[in-house]
């Protein structure tokens, strides 16, 4: 798009070393994990560019270029017509920084939150969007803060620069010519990256889904909150992506390193859409108020640590009180969902329903009922080695029934009704649960119905 200096992977980084040893890995264009530490940059550059990136800039009065508000405190360029911009950043793992002649520069300081920056190139084309989008980052910031952990570092910057859309800390550089909700919606998406990426930064080389996941999980709350406040959220469009993924025949496992999966497809529909998948389905397993509690306990009890895969269970079971091991076996690899209602039986006052697992997954599982008077009732079935249940949640006539093994391909559910009263059953009703194949999951029921088996 035109800017002049977009200037990332720009210096020799250091190598992580941890309990796993040295990572070394080569970046080949995908992923990054790097070392936490305090960088002092200073950048002589011409006095006609302005500067936008990571970290707090410590000279504001002698730059000016928008970071200090008197006009009458004008830029002192050296003998060589340069200034020399010292940036300090604390706590990051990375450094980028963008810079421009014809840079627009606007800031918005937050009462309870970072100094947020703008930089944008002075088109006419850019204007309007980008003087609207200081109020949404600002409202992504408090949404974000409150719901996933506090921000922790004292600024932000938003810079028009030379990539379509990628994180750093304190930072990102996004392509600026586009709409008003493109530009909202990568700014959200890669704001989120600085409490995956720069904050707890797992080895994205390692798991990338830990931060892409979660990232595209959390930005599918925040767009909800920005655009349609009053919509569920509990499941996303990222669902579409990971189950386009299992149909395809193209599924590699989701423990594939960053690196070496074989089809780009692939790693982005597990990167990004499997792994919004995986923080989102706990929903069903553990409830949404454990889920979203859960979110937050993990990144107070995990930031500046590097977490992996099972310190992340484990901050959900210890929320939850749920054993959660056997989910994050399954969800690693490439099992798929698949439950399905075989055989419904009116009994007397009663009603049998045979359940099937046909996926190579196992779940706890839901069953909604629609009753002949429209009301719901809902029977949650928990997996034997969940050790606990989902508590109640939407639905105000909830009961729970008896655990169903996971080595058990059937179950069968005695339902306290005549069929008589039931016009329609359906496995997970919300949708939480990614079944590769949801048309076995809804039985429809007529008055005089007494039996009924599906194909």
């Amino acid at each position: 798009e035109g800017v002049a200096y977009s200037m990332a992977q720009w210096y020799p980084k250091v190598s992580e070393y941890d309990f796993m040893g040295w990572h070394a890995d080569p970046y080949i264009g995908r992923e990054f994990h790097g070392v936490w530490g305090d960088f002092d940059v200073t950048i002589h550059i011409d006095s006609a560019y302005t500067i936008g990136g990571t970290g707090v800039l410590q000279n504001a009065r002698e730059i000016g270029h928008g970071y200090y508000d008197d006009e009458k405190v004008k830029p002192k360029p050296d003998e060589n017509g340069k200034l020399a911009w010292n940036f300090v950043a604390e706590d990051v793992h990375d450094f980028v920084w963008g810079a421009d002649k014809n840079y627009v520069h606007t800031r918005l300081e937050m009462d309870e939150g970072p100094t947020l920056h703008f930089f944008y190139l002075d088109e006419p084309d850019l204007k309007d969007n980008w003087e609207r989008l200081p109020e949404f980052t600002a409202r992504i910031f408090e949404f974000a803060s409150a719901n996933f952990g506090k921000y922790p570092y004292p600024q932000y910057s938003v810079i028009q620069g030379g990539d379509g859309g990628m994180e750093y800390p304190m930072a990102t550089l996004i392509t600026g010519k586009r709409k008003l909700s493109s530009l909202v919606g990568v700014t959200v998406h890669e704001a989120m990256h600085e409490w995956y990426q720069s904050v707890l930064a797992t080895n994205e080389g390692l798991y990338p889904w830990m931060d892409e996941g979660f990232c595209t999980f959390t930005s599918s709350k925040v767009m909800s909150h920005l655009f349609n406040p009053d919509e569920d959220t509990r499941v996303g469009s990222y669902y579409n992506s990971y189950l386009n993924l299992a149909s395809s025949g193209r599924e590699e496992p989701l423990y594939t390193m960053a690196d070496h999966y074989n089809t780009n497809y692939a790693y982005g529909a597990n990167s990004y859409g499997k792994g919004a998948v995986f923080a989102a389905q706990l929903g069903c397993i553990i409830g949404n108020e454990n889920l979203m509690n859960g979110m937050r306990r993990y990144f107070e009890e995990w930031k500046f640590k590097h977490p992996t895969p099972n310190d992340f269970i484990r901050v959900m079971e210890k929320t939850s009180g749920t054993h959660l091991k056997w989910y994050l076996n399954y969800m690693l690899g490439d099992e798929q969902i698949d439950y399905a209602i075989r055989r419904v039986e009116g009994n007397g006052d009663k009603t049998i329903l045979e359940l099937h697992n046909e996926g190579s997954m196992p779940m706890p599982v839901d069953i909604d009922i629609l009753t002949a008077d429209s009301s719901r009732k809902q029977i949650h079935i928990p997996l034997e080695i969940m050790r606990n249940a989902k508590p109640k949640e939407e639905v105000e006539d909830y009961t729970v029934a008896e655990d169903w093994s996971w080595t058990s391909p059937a179950y069968f559910l005695e339902v306290d009704m005549p069929i008589s009263e039931i016009r329609e059953i359906e496995i997970d009703r919300s949708g939480r649960m990614a079944d590769v194949n949801r048309e076995n999951n809804l039985i429809e029921i007529q008055a005089d119905t007494k039996i009924i088996i599906a194909n």
